[in-house]
């Protein structure tokens, strides 16, 4: 059968975050925090449990089968984890150029070796299992991503330490979350889109150092998306995206590791799904949904990508998803992309089976 999952986050009431989800993605997520201030801990708290309780119910209602908290409860998709290391200063931040020279930001510091606290994101897990009948899907961000996206005064400047010193402690954080039961844990790691010769020479070797130890023991997915939807960048005509063409030859070098499910982006530029024919054994959690517009697609044009994907991979290999992580949309769009996607995947289904009894 074809499934559907989400790959991460899902919009954040503005009783938890007034400003927009974009300008989370701008910053190190530090403006989040501002609510907390002013309410008060337990308040927040107390917030941020309903922000992941309306998240979990508006994906169970929608009908999909993978789900998360919607990363409710995180200010940043990266810097959220990384808070929960030694070794980061988070206070006395610096400028660098990242994403190929695209961006500009004030980011962390690496002032020591990366060490491994305390479990980050296991809590979060427990409480969100507590609410959703799916299967709950846990993210982490990648090593390569990691590497490309703080300030480093400890590892030299290089990024091949940096990622490889990350991977040594995430994987303690992989260990954590299955013996807290999580069966499906998925590394957002877009950068390796933007450099295969790095991805190639280190990057899928330091990324599969993360989860080999636990490959008999949980699903494990990669989120490898070409950059989420910037309406700035798009107005001033940047190309800030990694190149579509890419997927191919990462589709290749992903083959050998142990990862299961290899999530793409497919709505935004409208992919030439003919990359597919290298999807090999693994599943593919093919992005039909734009999450940078809150327009609705129909479920009749959801489909015929659909049908267009199973040219190339057989049904249970195919998991339709939305290109990216939600955060950008509002909650109506949100929850209306994800009920058509389930309508979809019911009635492709459907047409299987019909097919299979003829």
């Amino acid at each position: 059968m074809i499934t559907t999952a989400v790959v991460g986050s899902y919009p954040k009431p503005r009783y938890l975050f007034p400003d927009s989800g974009r300008s989370l993605l701008d910053s190190v997520g530090t403006s989040f925090w501002g609510t907390r201030t002013k309410i008060g801990p337990k308040k927040h708290q107390r917030r941020l449990d309903r922000a992941v309780r309306l998240a979990i119910r508006d994906q169970i209602q929608a009908g999909v089968d993978i789900i998360s908290d919607g990363e409710e409860r995180r200010d940043h998709y990266i810097m959220y984890v990384l808070r929960g290391f030694g070794g980061i200063d988070f206070e006395h931040l610096e400028e660098i150029t990242f994403r190929e020279g695209k961006y500009k930001r004030m980011v962390p510091v690496i002032v020591n070796r990366l060490t491994y606290r305390q479990a980050i994101t296991v809590e979060d897990f427990r409480f969100a299992r507590r609410y959703a009948r799916e299967m709950v899907k846990v993210n982490l961000p990648g090593p390569a991503t990691v590497a490309d996206t703080m300030a480093d005064r400890f590892y030299q400047g290089e990024r091949e330490r940096i990622a490889r010193a990350y991977a040594l402690v995430i994987k303690k954080e992989v260990g954590n979350l299955i013996k807290a039961g999580c069966r499906a844990i998925q590394f957002d790691d877009p950068v390796l889109m933007r450099n295969l010769e790095a991805a190639g020479q280190w990057g899928i070797d330091v990324l599969e150092s993360c989860v080999c130890d636990y490959k008999l023991e949980a699903q494990f997915y990669l989120h490898i998306c070409r950059g989420y939807p910037d309406p700035a960048s798009e107005k001033e005509g940047t190309l800030y995206k990694a190149p579509q063409e890419n997927y191919a030859e990462l589709l290749d070098l992903l083959q050998e590791t142990s990862f299961d499910v290899v999530s793409i982006e497919g709505a935004q530029g409208n992919l030439d799904l003919s990359v597919l024919a290298h999807t090999g054994s693994k599943k593919i959690m093919l992005g039909v949904l734009d999450v940078g517009n809150n327009q609705v697609e129909p479920v009749d044009d959801l489909a015929a990508r659909g049908r267009e994907a199973l040219n190339y991979l057989p049904p249970e290999q195919l998991i339709l998803s939305p290109d990216c992580g939600m955060i950008e949309l509002n909650r109506d769009s949100a929850k209306q992309k994800l009920k058509n996607l389930a309508l979809t995947a019911k009635l492709l289904n459907r047409e299987i089976d019909g097919s299979i009894g003829r």
